[in-house]
Parts: structure tokens; C-alpha cells; sequence
């Protein structure tokens, strides 16, 4: 009975472990395999030719600071990666301290459920509402215009700042579930003996709180970062895929790598640039990470 027992739980273990493992290959990892090696190869006569060449990485390091510009698409990328990460955490840390704190512990669930309800909507379909809600004739010019106010209009859309902001919406679910997360399980005895010593609410915040919550904010900065660095959609519906900033009107990486999928033949050419891609997603994750590991032995 006992051996049955331990083989029936080996094998459950066997297919717990097997099963995403074989998911994550067959979905993740053979594809990233397959694009790696397509980069390599050649298009010959309009046809992808499978043999081995730096080619394609030798063509667009030749252009990475001249003619397509490839470096500054890419730290026009970071510069908008970066910031909506700070003003995505900016707007979501504020909340969870509101609903951790705040809120009564019976209302919590119930406000996380608000909170992450967007995410049952389609990522396109809210790109399209912001566009009616930021057009120069959307819904809120239109509605300072009817309550006489139209010197305080605004033109946002095809824009940075447009593309932040359905970047900060894409992501605040996400975030606002770590924050919680990290926030609830911060020791409220640590709180109410730093009050009792004489501590200040803010004191209290700054002192206790903002420290042991620094690991979850790294790791929420980082998440929104690189998810905003790879993002296409926002770019293209809110931000016209060129965003004016102080580097310039440049294209976001992403956009140029689809504006080239969509216009080029040369497969492993552009596969060589979403790898590009995936490599500055990487070194940013190992970034967050170090940082994150460096704030939690900090925090301890």
C-alpha cells in the first residue's frame, strides 16, 4: 500500500513537473531558439537560405548610428521604458498604500478585484477607448469645449505621453497585485512600535514601510519597465509609432522592428533585430534583479 502510495505520488509529481516544462519548451523556448538561428541565416532570390552568417548583425551594426539609427530608436526606447516605470509606480504605490492601510482588511479582496478589472478587457480595445478619450475632438476636449473651457485643451494623442499613459493602464493591474502582495505581508508590529517610540505617521512611512517594501518596488519598476521597452501596440494606436522628445521625433525600437517586418522580405534580417530586442530585455531583468537582491539584503 505504502509503495503504491509512493509511486502514485512520484507520478503525480513526474506530470507537475513535466507538464509546464514541456509547455514552457514547446511555447517559449523553442520558438526564441528558432528566431536566434533564423537570424543567421541569408534571403537569397527571395528565399530564406538556412546557412550560417553574421550578415545580418554586420548590416545593422553598420546602421545602428547612421541611416535607420537603430542606437537611438533604442535609448529613445529605454527613455520611454524608464519613465513609465517610474510614473506607473509613482500611481500604483499610493494606491496599494491606501488599500492596505487604509481600507478595512474586509474590503481588500473586493478592491483588489476592482483594481485588476481592466485586465479582463482586450489591450486593443482599451488602446481605442484612450484614443477616443485623447483625440483633439475625443470625449474630453469635446467636453471642455462645451463647458467653455477651451483654452484648457489638450493634444495628447500620437504623442509620448499618450503612449505612457496606455502603458501606466496596461500595466497598473500587474503592479498594483505585487505591491499588495509586498505591502501585506510587511510586519504591522514593526509599525506600531516605531508609532509607540514617538514615530510620526510619516516617519513611520519613510522609516519602515518605504524600506521593506524597496525589494517590491524594484521588482514592479523593473516588470513595467521591460514590458514597456518590448510594447508595440501602445506605440503605434497612442503614440503614431514617432514620439517627440528631447532626443527627437525617433521612432520606438519596437515600432521600426514591426515597420520592417511589415515592409521588408528579409525575415532573418529583422529577426536579427528582435534579438537585438530580447538581449536589452534581458540585461534589463538582470538589472531589476540585482537591484532588487541588493535592496532585499539592504531591507535585512
Amino acid at each position: 500500500m505504502a509503495e503504491a502510495a509512493g509511486g502514485g505520488f512520484s507520478a503525480m509529481k513526474v506530470v507537475g513537473i513535466g507538464v509546464p516544462l514541456v509547455y514552457s519548451l514547446t511555447f517559449f523556448a523553442a520558438p526564441l531558439v528558432f528566431l536566434v538561428v533564423l537570424g543567421f541565416w541569408l534571403v537569397e532570390d527571395f528565399q530564406v537560405v538556412p546557412a550560417f552568417s553574421l550578415e545580418n548583425y554586420l548590416d545593422i551594426a553598420q546602421h545602428m548610428f547612421a541611416k535607420s539609427n537603430y542606437a537611438l530608436a533604442i535609448v529613445q526606447s529605454l527613455w520611454v521604458s524608464l519613465s513609465t516605470a517610474f510614473f506607473a509606480v509613482l500611481v500604483c504605490y499610493p494606491m496599494v498604500l491606501a488599500i492596505v492601510y487604509v481600507a478595512p482588511r474586509s474590503r481588500h479582496r473586493l478592491l483588489l478585484m476592482l483594481a485588476v478589472a481592466p485586465f479582463w478587457s482586450s489591450y486593443v480595445l482599451r488602446l481605442f477607448s484612450w484614443q477616443i478619450l485623447l483625440a483633439n475632438k475625443g470625449i474630453i476636449n469635446s467636453g471642455l469645449a462645451w463647458a467653455g473651457f477651451e483654452n484648457l485643451q489638450f493634444h495628447l494623442l500620437y504623442t509620448q505621453i499618450a503612449t505612457r499613459i496606455g502603458l501606466i493602464h496596461y500595466l497598473a493591474p500587474i503592479l498594483i497585485v505585487v505591491l499588495y502582495v509586498t505591502l501585506a505581508n510587511i510586519d504591522r508590529d514593526l509599525i506600531q512600535a516605531a508609532r509607540d517610540l514617538g514615530a510620526t505617521r510619516w516617519q513611520a512611512f519613510r522609516r519602515v514601510i518605504l524600506p521593506m517594501s524597496r525589494t517590491g518596488l524594484l521588482v514592479s519598476a523593473s516588470f513595467a519597465a521591460i514590458v514597456s521597452f518590448g510594447d508595440v501596440l501602445s506605440g503605434a494606436l497612442l503614440g503614431g509609432g514617432v514620439g517627440s522628445s528631447v532626443l527627437g521625433s525617433v521612432p520606438l525600437f519596437s515600432n521600426m522592428i514591426m515597420s520592417e517586418y511589415a515592409s521588408s522580405t528579409n525575415l532573418p534580417r529583422t529577426s536579427a533585430l528582435a534579438m537585438i530586442l530580447v538581449l536589452v530585455m534581458v540585461l534589463m531583468l538582470a538589472g531589476g534583479a540585482a537591484l532588487a537582491e541588493r535592496g532585499k539584503v539592504d531591507a535585512g
